[in-house]
C-alpha cells in the first residue's frame, strides 16, 4: 500500500518549530532535515569559504561570500549551501524572506557526506542550475575530489593535484584541491 506524503509551501516550511542542531531544507515541498555537520565536513566547508574570501580580497571582486545561507529557489525548494557566493549586485537586489534569500547563488558549494544519494545529490545540483546558480560544487572529503557542475551543460572533476577554478563566474580563481580537503 502506497502512502501519501504532505508537500509543503514555503510559508509551512517556515512556520515549523526550529530544532538545535538541525538545519532543514526544503526540497520540492518535502522537508529535508540534515543533522549537525561533523568535523571534517566542517574543516573542508572553512576550507573552501577561506579559499574563496583569499580570491575575493586579492582580485577586489565584487561578491559575497556566506556558509549555511538559506535561498529560496522555487516556492516550494529552499537549499542551504555550505559554502556560497554571490555576486554583490545579485545580492542586493535579492529579497529576504523570513530569513532565507530568495534567488540562486552565483556559485553553491556542498560538502558530501556519506549519507547524501546519488539521487538527492542529482536534485539538488538540478535546483541549484535551474534556479539560475552558474556553478555548483560537489566536494567529496573521503576520495578528496571535487565536481564542478556548470549552468552551460559542462561538468569537470578535479582531483587531487589539481587546480580548481571557475573562469566564466570567477577569473583568475586557482585552488588547489589540496588545499580545500588539508586538515582532515
Amino acid at each position: 500500500m502506497a502512502t501519501t506524503q504532505t508537500l509543503l509551501t514555503f510559508e509551512e516550511f517556515t512556520a515549523l518549530p526550529e530544532q538545535e542542531g538541525v538545519f532543514r531544507e526544503l526540497d520540492e515541498g518535502v522537508v529535508v532535515e540534515m543533522p549537525r555537520a561533523s568535523v571534517p565536513h566542517g574543516r573542508v566547508q572553512l576550507n573552501t569559504g577561506a579559499a574563496l574570501l583569499a580570491w575575493l580580497r586579492e582580485a577586489g571582486a565584487d561578491v559575497q561570500v556566506s556558509a549555511n545561507t538559506p535561498f529560496v529557489l522555487t516556492q516550494d525548494t529552499v537549499r542551504i549551501p555550505d559554502v556560497c557566493l554571490v555576486r554583490k549586485s545579485s545580492w542586493e537586489g535579492m529579497e529576504v524572506v523570513r530569513g532565507a534569500l530568495r534567488g540562486a547563488p552565483d556559485l553553491a558549494v556542498e560538502v558530501i557526506s556519506p549519507t547524501n544519494s546519488a539521487e538527492d545529490l542529482d536534485r539538488k545540483v538540478e535546483q541549484y542550475l535551474r534556479a539560475g546558480t552558474e556553478a555548483v560544487w560537489l566536494l567529496y572529503p573521503e576520495t578528496r575530489h571535487v565536481i564542478a557542475y556548470r549552468r552551460s551543460g559542462e561538468i569537470r572533476k578535479f582531483e587531487a593535484g589539481a587546480i580548481l577554478e571557475e573562469p566564466g563566474l570567477l577569473p583568475g580563481l586557482a585552488i588547489p584541491v589540496d588545499e580545500l580537503f588539508a586538515g582532515i
